[in-house]
């Protein structure tokens, strides 16, 4: 099983798990085109697609993957009206798109939005989790995590100064988004013994510094950590211990 980013930013979000049998499309922001491209135009793979929240740049495209037959999972206010491939979900309800099982949670965002405990058995238990500032659930038995580590208020402070950002980009991003160190912190308080590989998402293009956030993340976990970027293709695949 394979992880392959298509895209992670404020502008675009969308993933793939997947192998030679099915996928789960996670996040609905890059087109189905993009998605079908991924899959070498192997759109029958597609098993499902979970959405975490309303936002522009994880939903833009949901209702073209439902018009598409892919069945997606939202929270309820990602549609604005209703589609019979669109299924409003509940936060600890579990929900099985082919060999994937799901669970999604609350998390803490400027709208409702949802992370999700994603099993499978090539990749074992996987996390993934972004737009919140906060997360105080502690996971059991994780394989692999996907986790939003949008920026650094050291370097959200310095643009702020200098003019780059204006203060009330910090004022949002207290209350939606997560901090590098708030990232360190809900990593360290689950088991990482089994996990295999920590993938650092949504990085703010003004606000972050990828090799600092891979390294200090690294340092606390050690962890393989990558930072997603388009086309980046991580191997997800369960290893035996």
């Amino acid at each position: 099983m394979r992880l392959t980013v298509l895209a992670s930013s404020s502008r675009a979000n969308g993933y793939l798990l997947h192998n030679q049998r099915e996928a789960l499309v996670i996040e609905a922001g890059v087109s189905l085109l993009q998605v079908t491209k991924a899959l070498n135009f192997r759109l029958g793979l597609v098993k499902g697609c979970v959405v975490t929240h309303r936002h522009r740049d994880h939903a833009r495209y949901v209702r073209q993957y439902a018009d598409a037959g892919i069945t997606v999972l939202a929270p309820g206010d990602v549609f604005e009206g209703i589609h019979h491939r669109y299924h409003p979900i509940l936060p600890g309800k579990g929900y099985k798109l082919g060999g994937f099982k799901i669970i999604p949670f609350e998390v803490t965002h400027d709208v409702p939005c949802f992370g999700y405990l994603i099993d499978h058995p090539d990749t074992g238990r996987v996390l993934f989790l972004t737009d919140t500032y906060l997360c105080e659930y502690q996971f059991p038995d994780l394989n692999q995590i996907i986790i939003e580590a949008n920026y650094a208020d050291d370097i959200l402070e310095e643009n702020i100064i200098s003019g780059i950002e204006h203060l009330s980009k910090r004022e949002r991003l207290l209350t939606s988004h997560m901090e590098l160190e708030t990232s360190k912190a809900v990593l360290m308080a689950q088991d990482l013994s089994d996990v295999q590989n920590i993938i650092l998402t949504h990085l703010s293009d003004r606000n972050s510094d990828e090799e600092r956030f891979v390294n200090e993340i690294n340092a606390v976990t050690r962890k393989p950590v990558y930072a997603a970027k388009a086309e980046l293709s991580i191997d997800l695949t369960l290893k035996p211990y």
